[in-house]
Order: C-alpha cells, then structure tokens, then sequence
C-alpha cells in the first residue's frame, strides 16, 4: 500500500462527496456528476484503488456524514432505492479499472468498457430498487416501471458523462504516464 495511492483514492472520495451535491433537478430524482467520477476513478487509479475509493465515499455517507445525492446520509440510504447503485459504482470503478489497468486503449474501446461499466451500475442499482420497493416498502414493482423511474430518466445523460470520462480519463491517463504516474497496483 502506497501513501500516493491512498492519497488518490481519498481525493476521489472526496471529488464523489461533492459530486453527490452537484445537481441538477430534472424530475423526482436529481442527475448528478457521481458516474462521471466512478468512472474516473476506475481508469484513473485502476481496479482495486478506483474501488477503495468508491467504498471510502460509501462508508462515510453510512457512518453519517452527508456525502450521498441532496445530502442524505445513513445505513438507510444503502438500503433504500438507491443503494444498489452505490454498490454499482463500486463494482464499475473496479471493473473499469482492471479492464484499463492492462493497456492503454483508444477512445472508442475506452468508451465501449465505460459503457460496460456504466451497465453494471444501472444491473446491480436496477434490482436493489426493485428489491428495496419489494421488502422495505412492500409495493412490488415490474422491471417496466422500474427501467421507467429509474434507468430511462438518466440513461441519456450518462451516457454524455460517460463519453467525457472515456475522452478526459484517457487525456489524463497518458499524461499521467508520460510523467512516470500510471496506475500503480
């Protein structure tokens, strides 16, 4: 474990944390910037950091400090309609950066694999919202009107962000790189 990889791994816990307050009110739940910096962090700090980041970020919100969307807070908010795409993000930053960890790939295979990623988070968010609304709140729910509230709304303009992170986290990778700061595992 490397004092810079910590670091780092802070540092995008912290960028979550005020992407979470970021947003922007475009019906029932607001669009955030909290993708964009998953992502990021994936191919920025690799599998395991780019995870350790996301799981720090977590961690705080349970413990009580208001870093999760409109500053809630609490073991509830991992329980309740969006915990499952908390865990999402997790298993993105994990997944996107051990598939960027190996090479560095062009902007469209970079996209492509942030489209993959950004598809686990809508997969894992998708069935903890309709479990959540199954079990805590007892009103079963259909994938259709699930996809409806919770995945149509956001998938444009995520795919927007995701394009962003593939075009700035390949740019910062290769900088990165060239000044002898790649991903260390």
């Amino acid at each position: 474990m490397s004092i810079r990889n910590m670091t780092l791994a802070g540092l995008f816990a912290s960028l979550l944390a005020v992407s979470s307050q970021i947003s922007i009110p475009l019906g029932p739940v607001p669009h955030t910037l909290q993708i964009f910096f998953v992502l990021l962090a994936g191919i920025l700090l690799g599998g395991r950091w780019g995870f350790a980041s996301v799981v720090v970020w977590i961690a705080l919100g349970v413990f009580g400090l208001p870093v999760f969307t409109q500053g809630k807070a609490g073991l509830a908010a991992l329980a309740g309609p969006t915990g499952g795409f908390l865990i999402g993000f997790a298993l993105c930053a994990f997944f996107v950066g051990k598939s960027m960890e190996r090479s560095n790939l062009g902007y469209f295979r970079t996209f492509a694999i942030m489209l993959a990623g950004l598809a686990i988070v809508y997969a894992v968010g998708l069935s903890g919202f309709m479990l959540s609304f199954q079990y805590f709140l007892h009103k079963p729910m259909t994938l259709e009107k699930a996809v409806a509230i919770a995945v149509a709304p956001f998938l444009p303009f995520d795919i927007v962000k995701t394009a962003m992170a593939a075009y700035l986290g390949n740019k910062i990778k290769r900088a990165l790189e060239r000044a002898g700061y790649g991903i260390s595992r």
